[in-house]
């Protein structure tokens, strides 16, 4: 008994060394203290030796079975350990033996969490009712919650968390932002920024929201504050930009890259270690999975569509793993073109990744990167032995689970500079699928637009939008005097854009704002149209498909990057070059001019729509045969590879 009051007067004082001999020595003097186990275990793991930490609590266990503190203990140390669907079961254990200990629920909600699964929701909810002050519980609810998308219930349980982490106003900005409540979202940013001010994560946000709001000038503040910390280093392990927002914001290219590696350091810590590889290419034909949260009315999902149903059967068998449920008709008829699809909604990741592996997935594509949804932790496993970026995240990934990213010679040119170390496989032509689109029918009337004039439009996101965007606009509009705009833009976005408009000296008169319309009804406001104005540094990619369909020309101006090129892409792969602008004032002087000549933007209008049935720019198999082919070369050289290894 002396010895083990030594040990846990030096386990108190922090001297884990000594405390963890005299816990060894009293347990060799009395070897059925279950406590002791308990106390010893504790110690291990706080000195960074979660194995031995595990061996000694199931030590304990044999002599103690199902003794609750051992079990939850054991949790922990499988978890560090890096053995999460063990450290489950540990704390599922210790639920079932003390149903009343409020800090077993945590640690097995926690656990549900991290992992994936929606069951975390019923034990953090258990965990509060009996405990209300576990603050922990109620962060961990909010992200189970978050990741629902059920918005307000999230944000009231990180504001019950914030009693002792104000921190978790982050959180609350994330479920203002996803909810549309931008303002709201701005202001619990910039609450954030003001607790932690050298937070990179929470001024990437700000700088986003900002932009949403197209507040130019805050977001531009924004985003230097947000370079100069990205250029002073990464920082904390945890303070991690996400790479959404990076990617669309003006920063270089080095502290973007870097940014981006850091992000992915902290998704590869938290995933345990990848699972066994399996041998590629023992099937009669190639396993082409997808993998992605967006199976539905989603602008990813609708540019899917006939995508996997176009697949050659004779050479590929097509798999889809959906991340996240949608409950609509482009979501049924997706699902329905796959020959195996799984709704994979909460599950854990790794039970994810071990799915993808038992179908014998040869090739896996992942459609999200780092967009919404998306789940790279599943591709970290690395599931597949050839795994592929595509569609979602149009950027550099720095991911090493991935093999290749799939872009085109357009978004991506061979002598286009490429900061990023993954690795460019161009697709022949364009990188976009896309199906049939509505052509829609002219109906200004109806959306209460401008009759008998030059009408240009802009539809993309108001994030996509700068002060130098908004400048060209005004200026080409003084140069085509008959001309109007039509400008869609969420209400929030749209008394800080009109400031800046009056303040570049922009004719109120002939701007018209435009709110959300349905997928159909966009067709028929786009036909209504003359000329699509792009934006600079993040372009439209369905959105100009969508036009194209409609027969509403798009005008580019060529950008230093990826998705500052995707219009420019969509324009080139049709032979449209005289739609792609080198700078801003040509970009200005062309739209001006097509404003200024109806008959030359009707022939233009024409040449588009041959062109587009030319190239089959509509065709599902056009896209699907690239896939295939691109895929069963990467697939073989795989098996080439495997079958040289010693």
């Amino acid at each position: 008994m002396a010895e083990l009051a030594q040990a846990r007067h030096w386990h108190r004082q922090g001297d884990l060394a000594r405390a963890i001999a005299a816990y060894r020595r009293a347990l060799e003097a009395d070897p059925h203290d279950a406590s002791a186990w308990h106390d010893c275990a504790v110690a291990l793991l706080q000195a960074g030796r979660p194995d031995q930490a595990a061996a000694t609590a199931e030590q304990g266990l044999r002599l103690a079975p199902g003794h609750p503190d051992l079990l939850l203990v054991l949790a922990q140390a499988r978890q560090r350990a890096g053995q999460p669907a063990e450290a489950l079961a540990s704390a599922a254990a210790a639920t079932a033996a003390a149903p009343a200990n409020p800090l077993g629920w945590l640690l097995r909600g926690r656990l549900e969490a991290l992992s994936g699964a929606d069951a975390a929701e019923a034990s953090l909810r258990r965990a509060v009712a009996l405990a209300p002050g576990l603050d922990e519980a109620w962060h961990y609810l909010g992200e189970v919650l978050q990741r629902q998308g059920r918005w307000d219930e999230a944000a009231q349980a990180y504001a019950r968390a914030m009693r002792s982490q104000p921190g978790e106003i982050m959180n609350i900005g994330l479920c203002a932002e996803r909810a549309g409540r931008l303002e709201q979202a701005r202001q619990a940013y910039a609450r954030m920024c003001a607790l932690y001010p050298r937070r990179r994560d929470c001024l990437a946000r700000l700088a986003h929201v900002e932009a949403m709001l197209c507040d130019f000038a805050a977001a531009q503040a924004s985003t230097a504050r947000l370079a100069a910390l990205l250029e002073a280093g990464p920082g904390d392990p945890d303070d991690c930009p996400e790479p959404f927002a990076l990617a669309h914001l003006p920063l270089a290219a080095a502290p973007r890259r870097e940014a981006v590696r850091h992000y992915v350091r902290r998704i590869l810590r938290r995933v345990p270690a990848p699972l066994p590889p399996r041998p590629p290419g023992h099937g009669p034909r190639l396993r082409l999975g997808y993998i992605g949260a967006d199976f539905g009315r989603h602008a990813v999902g609708l540019l899917l569509r006939g995508l996997f149903a176009a697949h050659d059967r004779r050479r590929v068998e097509v798999l889809g793993y959906s991340l996240r449920r949608h409950d609509d008709p482009v979501a049924a008829a997706l699902a329905a073109e796959f020959d195996v699809f799984h709704d994979l909604q909460g599950v854990p990741a790794e039970t994810v990744a071990r799915r993808i592996r038992e179908d014998a997935v040869d090739v896996l594509v992942d459609l999200g990167g780092y967009t919404a949804g998306a789940r790279p932790e599943v591709l970290a496993l690395r599931p597949a032995p050839v795994q592929l970026g595509w569609l979602g995240f149009i950027d550099g990934h720095e991911a090493p689970w991935l093999d290749g990213l799939l872009l085109d010679g357009h978004v991506q040119p061979e002598d286009a500079p490429w900061p990023w170390s993954d690795r460019v496989l161009r697709l022949p032509g364009l990188l976009f699928p896309c199906g049939p689109l509505p052509s829609g029918t002219p109906d200004r009337a109806r959306f209460g637009l401008p009759e008998g004039v030059p009408l240009l439009a802009s539809f993309n996101n108001s994030y996509k939008l700068d002060a130098e965007l908004v400048q060209a606009w005004v200026r080409i509009l003084e140069q085509a005097p008959r001309a109007h705009l039509a400008v869609y833009l969420p209400a929030e976005a749209r008394p800080h854009f009109l400031c800046a408009w009056q303040e570049m000296g922009g004719d109120a008169a002939r701007l018209h704002l435009l709110g959300h319309v349905p997928f159909e009804a966009q067709a028929d406001r786009a036909a209504s149209c003359d000329l699509c104005l792009d934006a600079f540094r993040y372009q439209a990619g369905a959105t100009a498909l969508s036009a194209v369909a409609a027969g509403l020309p798009l005008l580019s101006r060529e950008g230093d990057r990826p998705l500052a090129r995707l219009g420019v892409a969509v324009n080139r792969f049709l032979g449209l070059d005289e739609l792609v602008c080198t700078d801003t004032g040509q970009y200005i002087g062309r739209a001006a001019a097509l404003a200024n000549d109806p008959a030359r933007l009707d022939a233009l209008r024409a040449r588009m729509r041959r062109a587009a049935a030319a190239t089959g720019l509509f065709d599902p198999r056009r896209t699907a045969a690239a896939i295939e082919a691109l895929a069963g070369r990467l697939a073989a050289s795989a098996s080439r590879t495997e079958a040289r290894a010693p």
